[in-house]
């Protein structure tokens, strides 16, 4: 019996490898189509974001130039046409014995001007939004609740380390961001304008650190009005430039913030 066993199994065994490593590899693809389907979901989810909603407190220009010609963004992308319409009459009258005449004579002219109407800065932020999201390129974190909506390719470097929505804002990297929270300011000594917002439950807690340079301020934020200690809800889009695991501090290069 021993022996019959031995031999059915010698037979059997290179069939059961191939299955198994059939299965295995089934496995991986379905872990991993399920990731991109998730995170398509919660890409979706999010819709189109709220970056170019409310009140715009800061826009740097050069930055929002320098995105557009990188995303293909034209600096004009509308054709304005107007046309003209000219008409000339000529009118002759004449007498003939007694019955009279009149000769009517009506010229019509079109006149057709073209130009490219140019991208202000706020229009040119709006096309950027809407650029990064159809390319998948923005990633949305939500300093209040914790939840982070990765790219693709974010979900793609994450998976198997961490979920998605549990991935560590630090994790991104090479990419733009969409950070909502609450923050305070207060203006450095050089007169620019500093922003702060805490996340996360760590000890020391961390927190996200933005500085926004004096000159691209809007006239429409009153910085010296706000307490030290006084938040308010803002939105900055951005790139993530250095991590300081020391004092738990994520600095950011803002683009452009929205109240």
């Amino acid at each position: 019996m021993g022996v019959i066993d031995s031999q059915w199994w010698s037979m059997r065994w290179p069939w059961m490898a191939v299955w198994l490593l059939t299965a295995t590899c089934f496995a991986v693809v379905l872990q991993y189509v399920l990731a991109r389907w998730v995170a398509a979901r919660r890409r979706r989810r999010r819709g189109g974001g709220r970056m170019v909603s409310g009140m715009c407190i800061y826009l740097h220009e050069t930055r929002v130039e320098g995105v557009a010609d990188i995303l293909g963004i034209p600096k004009a992308d509308l054709n304005v046409s107007h046309e003209t319409s000219v008409s000339r009459g000529f009118n002759v009258f004449g007498k003939i014995t007694v019955g009279g005449g009149k000769a009517q004579h009506d010229r019509s002219t079109q006149t057709r001007t073209e130009y490219w109407e140019p991208n202000t800065p706020m229009k040119t932020i709006r096309l950027i939004m809407d650029r990064l999201r159809e390319r998948d390129m923005v990633v949305d974190a939500d300093l209040a609740t914790g939840q982070l909506v990765p790219t693709a390719a974010l979900a793609d470097e994450l998976r198997g380390t961490a979920d998605g929505s549990s991935a560590p804002l630090t994790a991104v990297r090479r990419t733009y961001v969409s950070i909502s929270g609450l923050f305070t300011v207060r203006r450095a000594a050089g007169g620019d304008v500093v922003l702060r917002a805490r996340y996360g439950s760590g000890d020391p807690p961390a927190h996200v650190k933005i500085t926004c340079e004096e000159s691209w301020v809007r006239e429409e934020f009153r910085v010296d009005s706000y307490s030290a200690d006084e938040e308010f809800p803002a939105t900055c889009l951005g790139r993530v430039r250095a991590w300081n695991p020391e004092t738990s501090e994520l600095t950011l290069d803002p683009v452009s913030i929205f109240l």
